[in-house]
């Protein structure tokens, strides 16, 4: 059980909901972002971590209710991660059957769905479905010329720092199914037009990921375990890294939803045969940590009688080609004029704690609170 009292924390619930509510009312790229709410939105895996506070951001901002459309058959989301006033309203059809019968047709499509990581893939048939499944998405996308987000995975980026231009290889069925779709954007952008940016996710965490359990990103996962006073395992294996030594390019979930809808606002992107630089982009902070710094950061947020319980373990032999470090060099979507908001850790972390230790309804206050300050000022 969450340890109840929000006192626990050395600071005041109203000033973290300031600060929150200050830098989302300030973005500078706001009036940009604001200016796609005459667009029809269609969110596919909406339900999702990444999905849920896209739409939550987008609501924060001000963006029409009516206008967005929410698809996710809940096999990995679920619909408490949203508003209240769209849990309603989230369509429960596979992306299959859903691009096939859409309820309306958007203007873009933002695809953050299908399986989320290498344990969901088991055999090269899955990677088949995959891939089949998006073949009537993208399709779809052309015939209608939706323009279209896609979110792959930096999981894809075996150099550090990893740049855009730098090839990219499976080392896993989840990378292989990933790769193929990139693939088929590409090839549709070329060959009919399909307005479309790939963006490679590197280790996102947020407020709405306990749905993901031991998927959910280690920053977060370390969190819940020391509210809850559970022992956390830290995995090493020896002859290669302490475990703690390994680092992870971290990035808050507000942040890689004001950089989607921020790159929707650019032009649509031009490929050529010899040049799609303006296709791909890493959607990362650019500063990899080590996991022995996210714990002190959360040893450092939390009361003495509340700390981290850490166990160390030797990485499971059942898990092939364990990644030990990440980093990915965002220097596209800065060099578009991007401004980072969301770039302090600590800060991002006493916000989640405060919406974990309220189960949930603190942030969802906040959000309201944004919602109805965003329709007055617009």
């Amino acid at each position: 059980m969450l340890l109840p009292h929000l006192e626990l924390l050395n600071h005041q619930a109203e000033d973290i909901r300031n600060w929150y509510i200050n830098k989302t009312l300030g973005d500078p790229h706001r009036p940009a972002i604001q200016s796609l709410h005459d667009r029809h939105i269609c969110v596919m895996g909406g339900c999702g971590q990444v999905g849920s506070h896209l739409i939550t951001k987008l609501y924060e901002y001000g963006y029409p209710v009516d206008h967005l459309s929410i698809n996710d058959d809940l096999r990995l989301g679920k619909r408490e991660n949203l508003p209240v006033i769209f849990r309603d309203q989230v369509d429960t059809r596979c992306h299959r059957d859903y691009a096939l019968n859409p309820d309306r047709q958007p203007d873009i499509l933002i695809f953050v769905g299908g399986r989320s990581s290498a344990p969901h893939f088991q055999s090269l048939a899955d990677v088949l479905e995959e891939v089949a499944i998006w073949k009537t998405v993208l399709e779809w996308c052309v015939a209608e010329k939706i323009r279209l987000i896609f979110a792959s995975t930096s999981s894809l980026c075996k150099k550090r720092p990893s740049l855009e231009e730098q090839r990219v290889w499976p080392a896993s069925l989840y990378e292989a199914a990933k790769l193929m779709m990139e693939d088929m954007i590409i090839q549709q952008a070329l060959c009919d037009d399909l307005a479309a940016q790939i963006c490679r996710f590197f280790s996102v965490y947020g407020v709405t990921e306990q749905h993901k359990g031991a998927f959910g990103n280690l920053y977060t996962q370390i969190l819940w375990h020391t509210l809850q006073q559970i022992p956390f395992e830290l995995w090493g294996r020896a002859g290669q890294f302490v475990p703690g030594e390994q680092t992870r390019d971290t990035i808050f979930a507000a942040e890689v939803s004001r950089a989607l809808l921020y790159l929707l606002t650019l032009p649509e992107p031009q490929p050529q045969v010899d040049n799609i630089s303006d296709m791909v982009y890493n959607i990362g902070q650019g500063q990899p940590i080590s996991i022995r710094t996210m714990i002190q950061q959360i040893e450092a947020l939390l009361p003495p009688e509340c700390q981290p319980l850490i166990v160390e373990a030797e990485v499971p032999e059942t898990i092939p080609n364990y990644v030990v470090h990440t980093w990915g060099n965002p220097q596209k979507l800065l060099g578009t004029d991007f401004h980072p908001l969301f770039t302090e850790h600590p800060d991002n972390l006493k916000f989640i704690a405060y919406a974990l230790l309220s189960n949930l309804d603190w942030y969802w206050s906040t959000v309201e609170d944004l919602r109805r300050q965003s329709l007055v000022k617009v």
